[in-house]
């Protein structure tokens, strides 16, 4: 358990942050309920530029999602990407869905089953049929939600592979009973990993304690299969927690070590060593063992090897790694750059010019924040398109 206390200069320099673009698309929905016997109001955030992508989406489920600060929160956490270096792991964008409780006692407390049953007979269902979503959700709770998402991880094992529970009201016999459904669940070796997030305040003095022995089980106890960690949260109170543990949990969930490739592969693919697309392939792979379902390689990853082949002078793999980039991400326009510099280095103009006319017409059609930084590529496109001959 973890405690949280030339020409190709031109095109190339096209790749975009992400950080530039517009923030996430938000709408409210009701969906009737046959388990409730009444219609719920969802809020749903999806990813920047969701309508021109193609990739599918995490989900992270937010109970209380009536709490507009909370729900504002994990937007805001699923589109914090900000890297260093090449080995860190961007946060993914991701697909938020704040449930709103009309009767927090009822859903969370008295009529949990009834509840529970609601999430896994309808609501995840139809966000698995209207929205391009991954089979990776994350379940947040916070006080009754936090002991709701700890049942739920006893009642519902594989309905959520990450869960975090903040401030949860945990007493002797929850405790007791999520260590017994836990301890079954490490016999039965499930082979999807599961990770949990605990945090309570240092101002909680009744919730506090459970969830410091609830936390010294899993870090006495974990078993392989399984991440943990306790977010510390000193000096805050009940109303506060969420406000550290949300951003910190979620970026244990998608911590490097757990979703970046191993950095041998890395090294390789950076330095441009050895078969590039057998490499990133393996190293996905053992990535998805780890996470539980086939993971994609990110356009990170798979601009270094288009980019690496055209280092080598390998030309026709550069521009099908290019291609390949365009396809799986056309709202990463760095890959455009990439082609259209593959097929110069192959002396087709023509080709090269449709690249970055193509650039230019998706680059209109993101959406963006930094009217800036768009201008500033606009330019970029503009001029390298003048510059090369028809």
């Amino acid at each position: 358990m973890k405690l949280v206390r030339g020409l190709r200069s031109l095109l190339l320099c096209v790749a975009v942050a992400r950080g530039s673009v517009a923030g996430a698309q938000s709408r409210t929905m009701r969906l009737p309920s046959k388990v409730l016997g009444e219609t719920r109001v969802i809020h749903i955030s999806t990813p920047p530029n969701y309508r021109v992508a193609k990739r599918r989406y995490p989900v992270v489920l937010l109970l209380d999602g009536q709490a507009r600060p909370f729900f504002d929160l994990a937007v805001a956490a699923t589109g914090y990407d900000l890297t260093g270096d090449m080995h860190d792991f961007a946060m993914p964008a991701q697909i938020v869905v704040g449930v709103e409780q009309g009767d927090r006692g009822s859903d969370l407390g008295r009529n949990d089953v009834a509840f529970t049953r609601f999430l896994r007979e309808e609501l995840l269902p139809y966000l698995d049929r209207e929205y391009r979503t991954l089979p990776f959700r994350t379940l947040i709770g916070h006080s009754l939600g936090g002991r709701f998402a700890l049942l739920t991880l006893c009642r519902a094992p594989t309905l959520f592979s990450a869960t975090i529970a903040i401030s949860p009201s945990v007493s002797d016999s929850i405790s007791s009973a999520v260590q017994t459904c836990v301890r079954a669940q490490w016999t039965a070796r499930s082979p999807r990993m599961q990770q949990l997030v605990l945090s309570a305040g240092g101002r909680e003095s009744r919730i506090a304690p459970g969830v410091e022995r609830l936390a010294a089980f899993f870090q006495d106890s974990l078993r392989a299969g399984w991440r943990a960690m306790q977010v510390g949260a000193a000096g805050l109170g009940h109303t506060e927690t969420p406000f550290i543990t949300i951003p910190a949990g979620l970026r244990f969930v998608f911590s490097t070590d757990f979703w970046e490739i191993d950095r041998a592969s890395a090294d390789s693919l950076v330095a441009h060593q050895g078969d590039l697309q057998r490499i990133l392939a393996a190293a996905m792979l053992a990535v998805s063992a780890r996470v539980g379902f086939a993971v994609e390689a990110s356009p990170k990853w798979m601009a270094e090897v288009a980019r690496g082949y055209l280092a080598r002078g390998s030309l026709d793999t550069a521009v099908t790694a290019a291609q390949r980039l365009i396809t799986g991400y056309p709202e990463e326009l760095l890959g455009y750059g990439l082609l259209a510099d593959a097929q110069l280095a192959r002396r087709d103009h023509a080709s090269a010019r449709r690249a970055v006319i193509e650039a230019l017409a998706m680059l209109d059609k993101l959406e963006w924040f930094d009217e800036t930084q768009r201008e500033r590529q606009r330019a970029h496109f503009r001029e390298a398109l003048a510059s090369i001959a028809p």
